[in-house]
């Protein structure tokens, strides 16, 4: 098979082009963008990564490697784990990916119809898509909210977990058990990604705790559709 010619073998110096030929194939940055919230082993990455094939998801980790956008690691568990993760310059990609997706809401082909949406696929466009406004905008007090998603159509993935704190004067959404939540919500990950981002009823999750604080997120997501 004869070698794919980049923008870099046709002269093109441009920044751009540069980073299309580093990220540009297809699934390169939707691999990218389950590697936002942690490492994951092959096997993750497999699973999460919906429609790609062992064989393809080796090659473009191969060249995500060699481009410095991903690294291999260990994990410090009995195991010894082989686990993939973001470079410190790979971890730059959630603002591309900020960028990207505020760009994609107009796209007259948006949403996509029958869309779903992995657990850590809606975690970083949440984080990413966040609204500017502080929640005081939406309320009284900050959110403390245990999110707890599972893919309807990978039952064998299992239950991953989140944490978000937002108050005034943060927003932190990342991947871990919190201990002393306010709220909980939890259900199928495009069932919450309806309710953040499409303004379905908060009824498809199930909540523990005060439900007034799952309210307010949804309105803050809304605000910015």
């Amino acid at each position: 098979m004869p070698k794919k010619q980049t923008y870099a073998d046709l002269g093109d110096a441009c920044a751009t082009a540069h980073a299309m030929d580093v990220i540009g194939d297809r699934w390169s940055m939707v691999i990218a963008r389950e590697l936002v919230l942690g490492p994951r082993r092959f096997a993750d990455l497999a699973s999460a990564v919906v429609g790609i094939t062992p064989a393809v998801l080796t090659s473009r980790l191969k060249a995500l490697r060699d481009s410095g956008v991903v690294e291999q690691a260990q994990l410090d568990d009995l195991g010894r784990t082989r686990v993939y993760r973001l470079t410190e310059w790979g971890q730059g990609l959630e603002d591309v990916m900020r960028s990207l997706g505020h760009w994609a809401q107009r796209s007259p082909g948006f949403p996509v119809a029958e869309g779903s949406m992995t657990p850590d696929g809606v975690i970083v466009a949440m984080r990413t898509m966040a609204p500017y406004a502080t929640m005081a905008d939406w309320g009284d007090g900050p959110v403390r909210i245990a999110i707890e998603l599972h893919d309807e159509r990978r039952p064998a993935a299992g239950v991953r977990r989140y944490r978000l704190h937002w108050d005034e004067g943060r927003f932190e959404l990342v991947e871990g058990a919190d201990e002393a939540p306010a709220t909980t919500v939890s259900g199928d990950s495009s069932a919450w990604a309806d309710v953040v981002f499409a303004g379905s009823p908060v009824g498809s999750m199930a909540v523990e705790g005060d439900r007034r604080a799952v309210d307010r997120v949804a309105a803050a997501y809304a605000a910015i559709a």
